[in-house]
């Protein structure tokens, strides 16, 4: 199921950034950790509960493609471990705004505790922790989660511009 325009946008609205990072973005790289909550779409479980990381530059470069270094030229063939993945978003909601997103440290888990009952134990988790760093969202759609990321990007992006 692909989302339209105006459903994405929905989707974007609804978002609810319960908790941001207690920090500003300045020069350089800088890397978000978030927890995103939001009703289960696999069956036998309530909620889904996405936890990542966003690296975000506020400096954005774009390179022709034949300056590109690939894997294969850092590393080499031999040092390819087949076992390992990841995966890299684009978040394009950010115009006007001179940075670059990517995502990774992905982990997806479904539980079967409702949605209040597991924001609350991560709230509590992270307050137990200390950690001021961690933001958390909740997603009216658990299986678009990158459109409810970006949106908690945004809203960070939108304090250190404006």
């Amino acid at each position: 199921m692909s989302l339209s325009g105006s459903d994405m946008r929905a989707l974007y609205d609804q978002t609810v950034v319960v908790r941001r990072p207690r920090y500003g973005i300045v020069t350089g790289y800088h890397e978000l950790p978030y927890v995103c909550i939001g009703e289960s779409f696999e069956s036998g479980y309530k909620t889904t509960c996405v936890r990542g990381k966003v690296h975000v530059s506020p400096r954005f470069i774009i390179r022709p493609a034949q300056y590109e270094s690939s894997y294969d030229d850092i590393f080499g063939e031999d040092n390819v471990d087949s076992s390992l993945a990841g995966r890299i978003f684009g978040f394009m909601g950010f115009q006007g705004k001179p940075v670059e997103c990517t995502s990774e440290y992905l982990e997806v888990k479904h539980v079967e505790h409702s949605v209040d009952r597991v924001l609350n134990e991560t709230l509590d988790e992270l307050e137990r922790q200390e950690d001021i760093t961690t933001g958390v969202v909740i997603s009216p759609n658990a299986q678009y989660y990158p459109v409810s990321i970006e949106k908690f990007i945004s809203s960070i992006l939108d304090d250190e511009f404006n």
